[in-house]
């Protein structure tokens, strides 16, 4: 492999050690810190869902343009920038409807920054010969540590000091926005005519594609949204949540690893129908233990519940998206995964504040949405193109 490509995956790889930061502190005490704030389970669920409701718009106006500009990298610089100072007034919101319009905003410049993220590295993985997964992996990897590490910083400590952990990682991920290339499609290169937007959203495939992986990656509600919850009121320790949040990914990063492997032996959809397999073992056995030894070993199936989805998911984008649209179907399948976890986070709000652990239990139809949906693209191990108009 070249040295300017070793270099450009390395660039990558940093820049997703610094995203994942966030999310490593994030998915498991935000609802926390929004609980020592005031809010109650519903209004919990209500902001969660707003953050994830807003990616349906901005995440595709978004990409519309920087499909239309090729200016990946500088939108990627400038939306990281406004996140971390749209973020900085939560500090000092203290009831619901503060924190509720506040996150909002927040999430309209952080919507696009994954997706892009995402773009840029595919890209780079095609253009330069580059495997993403291995790219990938340095992203789970720093959210196990982090996830762990915050676990155990929290024992004994103020819930505020979350917020202050989210702040940090923001502005880290700001300033390893500029690590990554800059790339574009060649000027000369023939484009397809018309809206990519419209084109995606005419392709019958590629509507069965976003299904499949809204249905399982949705399952996940209950996990991201009172998963900590949960945990504390069956008595484990902090520490103990920060390792169950880490060491499921710790089965994730081992699947990115190996991933080329496995999608040579499966295929992208195959992917996907194992993650639908592990969502109905893992959210039904969840459901009805507290054991942590137990627990220990059901978070191993988070390799295959996002895992197995989401690699396979960049398989199928790769392959079968036009580099013209790939902004504009990457932050779609963002947005489709985006609404329905925005669904499922609404509807489990009461049903966490009635039934508690059980509420895993009604992810269950979704991995099985999930499976059916990917079963409708199966193709065996090939290919799957989304033609425009297929």
């Amino acid at each position: 492999m070249p040295a300017d490509s070793r270099a450009i995956g390395w660039r990558i790889s940093l820049f997703y050690a610094a995203l994942f930061v966030g999310p490593g502190i994030w998915l498991p005490f935000w609802s926390a810190w929004l609980e020592s704030r005031g809010l109650g389970a519903t209004e919990i669920a209500i902001v969660v869902s707003s953050g994830i409701w807003i990616r349906l718009l901005a995440g595709p106006a978004a990409a519309h343009l920087v499909d239309r500009s090729g200016a990946r990298r500088r939108a990627l610089v400038l939306l990281s920038w406004a996140s971390l100072l749209t973020f900085l007034p939560l500090w000092w919101a203290h009831s619901f409807w503060p924190l509720f319009l506040l996150a909002t905003l927040y999430a309209v410049m952080w919507a696009p920054v994954t997706p892009f993220s995402e773009n840029i590295a595919l890209l780079a993985a095609s253009r330069h010969n580059l495997q993403y997964g291995r790219m990938r992996l340095w992203g789970s990897i720093s959210f196990l540590l982090v996830a762990y590490g915050a676990g155990l910083w929290l024992k004994g400590r103020d819930d505020d000091w979350i917020y202050g952990m989210l702040l940090a990682a923001m502005l880290l991920l700001a300033l390893a926005s500029h690590l990554l290339p800059d790339l574009r499609l060649p000027l000369d290169r023939p484009r397809l005519t018309g809206a990519p937007l419209l084109r995606l959203l005419r392709n019958r495939p590629f509507l069965v594609f976003m299904a499949a992986n809204a249905c399982l990656q949705s399952t996940h509600a209950m996990l991201y949204t009172f998963g900590t919850l949960h945990w504390r009121n069956a008595g484990l320790s902090d520490a103990q949540i920060g390792w169950l949040w880490a060491e499921g990914v710790l089965a994730e990063v081992l699947l990115f690893a190996v991933g080329q492997r496995v999608l040579q032996h499966v295929g992208g959809v195959g992917l996907l129908l194992l993650a639908a397999g592990g969502g109905l073992v893992r959210w039904c056995l969840l459901g009805v233990t507290g054991d942590f030894g137990l627990l220990v070993l059901l978070n191993l199936l988070h390799a295959a519940t996002f895992g197995c989805a989401h690699l396979g998911a960049m398989r199928i984008l790769a392959e079968g998206v036009d580099p013209d649209s790939s902004a504009t179907a990457q932050t779609l399948y963002t947005a489709a995964n985006s609404a329905f976890l925005a669904l499922a986070t609404l509807a489990i709000g009461p049903l966490f504040a009635a039934a508690g652990g059980l509420t895993y239990w009604a992810m269950l139809p979704l991995s099985a949405a999930g499976g059916l949906f990917a079963l409708l693209l199966w193709r065996g191990r090939g290919a799957i193109r989304f033609h425009a108009g297929g």
